[in-house]
Formats: structure tokens, C-alpha cells, sequence
């Protein structure tokens, strides 16, 4: 089971400038519990998916039953979707698939597909990608809600038009959609269509489903053992669901992220793993806490200031980028490492240069100890410098660790959103700019906002250089 270090978050490691006392955490005991009624509330009203889809097995089936036909007729998957529709199966793939996977032979893929994502609206992008991706031998997978992402259904219909081309009337074999399971526009073209469909549950958000088949679609084909996913997942939600503050890890690690936000002005959170195997889950934890929390109204619509602003960070690689910044610039960080104990692997440095102490000193050691001691390092002179970190600890990097890292993560997030009593489960600023692309593209219905756009978006010339 994954562990919760706060031992350099306190004010005995860091002192009372910067650190967090125990009477700090004792005076959150009453709006923690009311964060845990909260939570129970929604739950018992059918609105929180995401603590529900870790018992649901029978999607785990239907999806190997969907790979264990499909598989031998494709060489690769083409996953196209944005945000929660991405970003939740990439940290998959890393952490869990091989990280060169498209670049293994057929052999060493071991019958896992080579997967290729359309994430964004990049024309570089897109022509490269299929460039090196057959199209003949691909499976389209289409992952929207709701089915009106912009974004997705304009590479959905770059990448249709190119497989039609290429197969012809064959196309639909070739297609799954993720979706609603009743409604949208995307639910309506699979049907007319003829798609082989998986659900995105109504009451899972997009940033939330990665445990659904909107992740675990991808991960099957990559190798992944779905199973073991929602079976850490489900460890954790029994592990922490409904406990008290001091026993509940994900509880305990929103209420300090609150303190050191509302008593200590500190607003950026920083997620920083030490391999990139689980970079992308910075990644992915930047949109889940960014999109949830950023909110300038509760939930009684009165005004109102949430949420640390996420920042990733990789380690080694930031030791000698953003590790000046977080000890000698402002001290408004808050630093999580993402450590894992057991690598399963590890790369002995051979002889190097003999007689000469500069460069001698990493003889016969290895890659996983120099990486553990930089840990260690980049830890303690955060601490010499009453910079606030804790640890997020992983035994070991399996699918049921990583299920159970999400599920805390998750849960997290969501009792950050009661503690600062907002909603953390829309996103009502995201939509405007949705508004005003609607009106740009000539979408019917939107042409106010191109109109308030047109007025609203002059700019004087001289202020250009």
C-alpha cells in the first residue's frame, strides 16, 4: 500500500514560519468532518462515479472479451480525445507499458499495440503521427462524453476521412467509441454508424474517468492489467473512504495543501516523481486538481479565491532546472515527491576513469542509488531552507499501486474542493472559451459570442513591436 510522509510539511522540521503545528490541524477537525459528510452526501445521491466504477467488473470483461478479438488485427491504436480523455491513459502507458513502446519490435511488444495519441489541434503533430502510423492497421478509438469536443471531432474527422480512403467500406470495423451511454451527438453517430461502443458513466467526470473504460480501453491494449487497476483503486477507497482526518491520507494531504494556501500563502503545487515512468502523472494531476479547483465562487455562489496552482516537476532533471527557484525564490511552494521504493531494476556504472577522484567517485555504484541519493538530497537542502515537502510513497511500480495512487490522488483533489467549499467537479470558465470558439467556427446559435469576441478583441498596433 502506498504511504503518506508529512514529516517536513510540520513546524518542528521547517519552523513556524513555513510549517504547519499540530493545533493548525486539530483546528481543521470540524471542517474535515464536514468535508466527509459532504462526500457521503453526493455519494449516497449517485453523484460521485468515480469512488463507484472501482467495483464495476463487468466493464473490465466486456473490454478483454473487446481486445482478445481485435487484437490480432491491429498493429496499432490511435486514441482521440483531450484532457481527462488523454491524460489519464499517457500516465498509464508510461508507468505501466513499456516507455519506448511504438519503437519495439513486434517481438518485443508481445502482441501490445503501439499507441498513438490525438490530443490536441496541432497540424504538425497530426501529419506526423500518421506519417509513421498504418492506417490499414489501426484501431480508432474516439473517447467524448458528450461527443461536442471541438478539438476531437476535428481530428476524429481528419483521421475517419484517411481511414475511409485507405479501407473503404470497411471503415467501421475499425472505429470504437467511448461515450455517453445514452445521450450526445457521439453516442448518435455510433449508433447510426454501427461503432462497437464502451460507456463513460453519466456520473464521472472527464478528469475523474480514467478508471473507466475511457483509460482502461487503451491501457488493455497496451498490456495493462485493467484488473489490477480498479483492485488498488478499491483499496484505497476502503482504506480511507469515511475516515477521520488523522487516518484518511488523501484528507490529511488536502487539508495541509489548504493551510499552507490560506495560512501561509503559499499557491503552487508542485507534484515532482524521480522517474519518468511516472512524469505523466504530474501531468495528469495537473488538469484533475487545476480544472477542480480553480474556482472563484462556492458553492453558494459567493465570491471566492481556491486552489493552488499545479506545476510538474521531474527529478533529476529539475535539480538543474527549477530546483534554484524552489530554495532561493519565493518561498509560496508546496513540494509533493512521488517516490518509489522498489524500481525492479536497476543499471551498474561501470569503471570510470580510475585515478581520477572528479569522476571515479561514481565507479561500481548504480543508476537506482544515484537516484535515491538525489532524492534524498534534493529533500534535506529543501528543508535547510524551511521549504515545505512531503512524500506520496509507492512500494513498487504495479497496476494495483497505480490504481490506488489515482484513487488517493482523486480523493484528494475532491476534499480540497469541500474543505475550500466550492464545486470541484465542474468547470464553468472553460466553457466561455468553448462559447467563443463556437462563434469563430460559425457554429449556429453561437453568433452573439463571435460578435462580443469581434468588439472585444482589438488591439492597438503600437503595443506591437
Amino acid at each position: 500500500m502506498i504511504r503518506f510522509d508529512y514529516n517536513y510539511f510540520m513546524e518542528e522540521a521547517i519552523g513556524p514560519e513555513h510549517g504547519i503545528t499540530v493545533g493548525e490541524l486539530d483546528g481543521l477537525r470540524t471542517l474535515a468532518s464536514e468535508a466527509l459528510n459532504r462526500m457521503a452526501r453526493e455519494k449516497a445521491e449517485g453523484r460521485l462515479g468515480f469512488l463507484e466504477i472501482p467495483y464495476d467488473d463487468t466493464v473490465v470483461r466486456s473490454i478483454e472479451k473487446f481486445r482478445k478479438s481485435a487484437a490480432d488485427r491491429f498493429s496499432s491504436l490511435a486514441v482521440i480525445g483531450i484532457g481527462g480523455s488523454a491524460l489519464g491513459a499517457q500516465a498509464l502507458r508510461n508507468a505501466l507499458s513499456h516507455l519506448y513502446l511504438n519503437e519495439l519490435d513486434e517481438r518485443k511488444r508481445k502482441k501490445r499495440l503501439k499507441v498513438y495519441f490525438f490530443d490536441n489541434v496541432d497540424p504538425f503533430e497530426i501529419l506526423a503521427a500518421t506519417d509513421v502510423m498504418d492506417v490499414r492497421e489501426t484501431l480508432f478509438l474516439v473517447i467524448s462524453k458528450s461527443g461536442g469536443t471541438t478539438e476531437t471531432n476535428a481530428n476524429f474527422a481528419i483521421l475517419l476521412s484517411m481511414l475511409k480512403k485507405k479501407v473503404g467500406k470497411h471503415y467501421r470495423e475499425q472505429v470504437v467509441a467511448i461515450t455517453d451511454p445514452e445521450k450526445g451527438v457521439l453516442r448518435k453517430i455510433a449508433d447510426d454508424e454501427g461503432f462497437a461502443t464502451f460507456p463513460v458513466p453519466q456520473n464521472v467526470g472527464g478528469r475523474f474517468s480514467v478508471l473507466s473504460a475511457v483509460g482502461l480501453v487503451p491501457a488493455a491494449f497496451m498490456g495493462i492489467d485493467i484488473g489490477g487497476l480498479l483492485s488498488g483503486a478499491r483499496t484505497a477507497t476502503e482504506r480511507y473512504y469515511g475516515m477521520d482526518l488523522f487516518r484518511n491520507a488523501p484528507l490529511l494531504c488536502a487539508a495541509f495543501h489548504y493551510l499552507f494556501d490560506r495560512a501561509r500563502g503559499k499557491r503552487i503545487n508542485v507534484l515532482m516523481p524521480y522517474t519518468r515512468k511516472l512524469f505523466l502523472f504530474a501531468d495528469w494531476y495537473r488538469q484533475l486538481w487545476a480544472e477542480s479547483l480553480g474556482k472563484n465562487r462556492d458553492i453558494e455562489g459567493r465570491p471566492v479565491v481556491s486552489g493552488l496552482t499545479p506545476m510538474p516537476a521531474l527529478g533529476t532533471i529539475d535539480q538543474h532546472s527549477q530546483l534554484q527557484l524552489y530554495l532561493e525564490g519565493p518561498n509560496d511552494k508546496v513540494i509533493t515527491f512521488l517516490k518509489l521504493n522498489e524500481f525492479g531494476c536497476d543499471v551498474e556504472i561501470p569503471d570510470f576513469y580510475p585515478g581520477i577522484p572528479e569522476v571515479d567517485y561514481i565507479s561500481r555504484k548504480s543508476l537506482r542509488g544515484l537516484n535515491r541519493f538525489e532524492e534524498s538530497a534534493t529533500e534535506m537542502v529543501l528543508r535547510e531552507a524551511h521549504r515545505p515537502s512531503a512524500a506520496i510513497i509507492l512500494p513498487r511500480l504495479d497496476a494495483e499501486i497505480i490504481g490506488e495512487l489515482i484513487l488517493f490522488l482523486e480523493m484528494q483533489t475532491a476534499y480540497a474542493g469541500y474543505l475550500y467549499g466550492i464545486n470541484p467537479y465542474d468547470q464553468p470558465a472553460v466553457e466561455q472559451g468553448k462559447q467563443f470558439t463556437f462563434g469563430l467556427l460559425d457554429r449556429p446559435g453561437f453568433e452573439r459570442f463571435r460578435e462580443e469576441f469581434e468588439r472585444g478583441s482589438s488591439k492597438r498596433d503600437d503595443y506591437i513591436l
